[in-house]
């Protein structure tokens, strides 16, 4: 192979020199394009500069195994690329690149027609490009995503995006997304991680009805993918349409977990709206130790539609927190629960700290046609009159175990089906809820959480120390009521609350936060 060359870009260059040094460099984007790059070449644009114009490259400029083509900067700082109203980075069917330490930015969102930064396979043939990589950028002022990887047939394997910063773009922050068929039977990314990245006030687009816009970050068609690190607020307030946008959320995906982030303040003038979500033909997804609070829709959402491509199966919800959420609509509830498609089997909720506002009629709804899953020791806190639990079309297949229901002041309630109970036992003899194995289960109860959780705006890295707000405090309920542990939770070897306090099946908590943590 030949010696991999670096190559500089600055406005002080000229776009006839060799552009191998500093003192030959180029000088813009369009001799960039000119130019197809060898495995292991490095483009690097000289930091706190601008450079206007259209990066692309193509299939001819892909790298190789550990050889990616690299484009970043050089010196102190981050240069500008100044996009106008195009595409700002485009690569075009070619595996092992990577982009890092810029900034991307467009003309703005009611100018810009393009994508901050686009990764796309064209190839005809289902063929996935390897080694994508993201990495420390900012992407702002675009008319459609910060960041787009998709695909023609088949996407990319092994996707990193980590650091980045997408903002004040009109369609949303960013999507990691398939072109397949809705009902293809395979997906078009494996292996997708992104980690403490940060979404917030991408706007949604109010003339865009086709499917959603106005979200922070989306996998969708991804086999194997991870959410880590990550935060999400303040997008979609120009969401005009029924589907809305979700600050961190996947659709159609087999084996996503989203673990340790923050979304909070995301809005909607339409539907959607929420924290987090698994959607659609989810697979195998683990949602678990994520902060919700103050969106417009559901904190914690679970839902499939009508032509999801895979019944939604084995998903697991645990240890999350969801405060102050479904503040637009009170049909929404801060846990959010329903199949309009081929049913959600095998779904287990546990250990989650709901608390909803006076904004909805209840902190947790379950529609059960087409659903079975088992909620267990979780704490379900409805405040200003909202029922802590609301349950339609409710079947054999939705299992209740040892959760604490809260109204504060005003009466108790459940509703189950058309029939409301106003105390447990007699739901539990009506229903058969709240018993295992022939024991009593379930409390009312207050939780006795110490007070409002401290709402740290811009994405806080720390905010996992503002979560000492929902540690019960020591004589609560949650210490008397005895614990239980569901069969399949007794299967967990080590498990963590969502602080990391070390959780046995001798020392199990209700709620996200155990009392021995902090």
């Amino acid at each position: 192979m030949a010696l991999a060359t670096d190559y500089f870009v600055m406005l002080s260059g000229d776009d006839h020199a060799a552009g191998t040094s500093p003192g030959a460099a180029w000088r813009t984007i369009a001799r960039v394009n000119s130019c197809a790059f060898r495995p292991g070449d490095h483009i690097l644009f000289q930091a706190n500069q601008s450079f206007h114009g259209n990066l692309r490259l193509g299939q001819n400029s892909a790298g190789q195994t550990n050889a990616p083509v690299i484009i970043s900067s050089f010196g102190g700082g981050q240069a500008k690329l100044l996009a106008g109203r195009e595409t700002g980075i485009t690569i075009e069917s070619a595996g092992w690149v990577t982009i890092s330490n810029l900034t991307v930015l467009g003309e703005g969102t009611t100018n810009n027609l393009g994508y901050g930064i686009l990764f796309d396979n064209r190839l005809d043939d289902f063929r996935r490009l390897e080694h994508v990589r993201i990495e420390n950028v900012e992407v702002s002022g675009f008319g459609i995503f910060g960041i787009l990887i998709s695909g023609k047939q088949a996407g990319f394997d092994n996707v990193r995006v980590v650091d980045c910063d997408l903002h004040d773009n009109l369609r949303g922050g960013m999507e990691i997304a398939g072109r397949l068929p809705w009902d293809s039977p395979v997906y078009a990314h494996t292996n997708v991680e992104v980690t403490r990245c940060r979404a917030h006030h991408n706007s949604g687009d109010p003339h865009y009805d086709k499917n959603h816009s106005g979200s922070g970050m989306v996998l969708y068609e991804v086999d194997g993918g991870l959410f880590e690190g990550c935060s999400a607020w303040a997008n979609g307030e120009l969401c005009q349409h029924g589907n809305g946008g979700v600050g961190i959320w996947s659709c159609a995906c087999r084996g996503v977990v989203i673990q340790h982030c923050e979304s909070f303040g995301n809005r909607t003038r339409g539907g959607d709206g929420g924290g987090f979500d698994l959607d659609g033909g989810s697979i195998d997804c683990v949602l678990q130790y994520n902060y919700s609070h103050d969106n417009d829709g559901p904190g914690l959402m679970v839902y499939t539609y009508a032509y999801a491509a895979h019944a939604d199966k084995g998903c697991i919800v645990r240890f999350n927190v969801s405060d102050n959420d479904s503040r637009r609509s009170r049909s929404y509830a801060g846990l959010w629960v329903r199949s309009d498609g081929n049913g959600i089997t095998g779904l287990k909720v546990y250990n989650n700290t709901v608390r909803m506002g006076p904004w909805s009629n209840q902190t947790a709804y379950v529609d059960g046609n087409g659903v079975g899953a088992e909620f267990r020791n979780n704490i379900l806190i409805g405040c200003g009159g909202a029922a802590p639990l609301v349950v339609e079309h409710p079947n054999g297949k939705l299992q209740f175990v040892n959760n604490l229901y809260w109204a504060g002041d005003a009466p108790f309630k459940i509703q189950w089906g058309d029939q409301a109970y106003m105390d447990l036992a007699g739901w539990r003899q009506a229903t058969g809820q709240e018993t295992l194995a022939g024991k009593i289960f379930g409390v009312i109860a207050d939780p006795q959480l110490p007070g409002e959780s401290i709402k740290t705006p811009q994405g806080n890295a720390d905010w996992r120390q503002r979560l000492a707000a929902y540690k019960p405090l020591r004589e609560s309920a949650v210490l008397s009521q005895g614990i239980a542990v569901g069969s399949e939770i007794s299967k967990v070897e080590d498990c963590s609350d969502i602080l990391g306090g070390v959780l046995t099946v001798k020392r199990w908590p209700l709620g996200a936060v155990g009392v021995g943590s902090m």
